[in-house]
């Protein structure tokens, strides 16, 4: 008897140490309450979020929604509850569900959603009645639309030599899409065509008229492009996207012509050097990085029909 006395002691004394130890962090965190010291209290129970604790959890929210002062510090503190809450709401716990349906009123950890308060109320009268079997299946369904609702951004996107552009695009759960439009904002014309060497083909001024290029080596680029493409979501913070469509870049060369007859009477002609313009097919890759909630940074490459590349950015919000 006495054997099983000690073997039952080895057993159980452990486990209540453990449980002892687990909970210290709520039993100091309520010293720190009734001192109304919510920093300290805060501090303490953050120690059991980790573990999702519902005591702590259920402290917490009520020190955020007596005291606004504190709420800046603990905004993703609360958003480590609400993830605690859905998991613990998705295996039935009502009372999980019960603050789920609080966070999502009042925007606890999370923007403010009607629609999803809506829903988890509606899940919890299910629990507490359950629906027929045909009610059920529309639940069930209905279940994966919230975590369906797409996401759309804007942006700002510049290039080294197209700095003003726009980004457009929405994603879902996994896949989404993009259109975008750059250009330098020059429309630059031109009268002749030229090569690298500097020579122009099939010059179109008088046959007593000579030329050169303009001793400023001045040069202008015409750049356009217009994509479309799928966005792929890697990781709650980080999306790849690749696209294609159509672009052009103009390369133009200033000459300077002279007369044979009187060499001070001189004009000045633009040219399209074709060695070095490019349109046609145009393809980009980019990666973009979420911070916070709404804002993204982005960065890549781009080419025309793979003979001319250019660095891509971003920056833009996510709505």
């Amino acid at each position: 008897m006495r054997r099983i006395w000690i073997g039952l002691i080895c057993i159980f004394f452990p486990f209540a140490l453990w449980s002892q130890q687990r909970t210290e962090y709520n039993r100091k965190g309520d010293e720190a309450m009734k001192r109304q010291d919510y920093s300290d209290a805060k501090m303490w129970y953050e120690e059991g979020v980790a573990d999702c604790d519902s005591y702590s959890i259920n402290q917490l929210t009520s020190i955020w929604l007596s005291n606004e002062q504190m709420r800046p510090s603990m905004r993703s503190l609360m958003t480590k509850c609400l993830n605690c809450l859905s998991v613990k709401a998705t295996e039935e716990d009502l009372d999980a569900i019960a603050l789920l349906i609080t966070y999502y009123t009042e925007g606890i950890g999370t923007p403010k959603s009607e629609e999803l308060a809506s829903y988890w109320q509606t899940y919890q009268q299910n629990l507490l009645a359950p629906p027929t079997p045909e009610q059920h299946i529309v639940d069930t369904i209905a279940i994966t639309s919230p975590h369906q609702r797409m996401e759309f951004f804007v942006g700002y996107a510049f290039s080294i030599e197209a700095p003003y552009g726009l980004t457009f695009g929405g994603v879902g759960s996994r896949i989404g899409w993009y259109v975008r439009f750059k250009t330098n904002m020059s429309f630059h014309d031109y009268s002749d065509l030229c090569n690298d060497k500097g020579e122009i083909i099939n010059f179109s001024g008088s046959s007593n008229e000579s030329y050169a290029l303009t001793p400023s080596q001045k040069a202008k680029k015409n750049t356009f492009s217009g994509t479309a493409g799928l966005v792929i979501k890697c990781a709650p913070w980080l999306y790849v996207s690749a696209g294609v469509g159509y672009g052009q870049r103009v390369l133009l060369y200033s000459f300077t012509t002279h007369s044979y007859e009187q060499y001070e009477q001189s004009r000045e002609l633009w040219c399209k050097n074709v060695d070095s313009s490019y349109e046609g097919v145009a393809g980009e890759v980019d990666a973009m990085v979420k911070f916070g909630s709404h804002f993204f940074l982005s960065a890549g490459c781009s080419t025309i029909n793979f003979k001319y590349m250019d660095l891509n950015a971003g920056i833009g919000i996510f709505f």
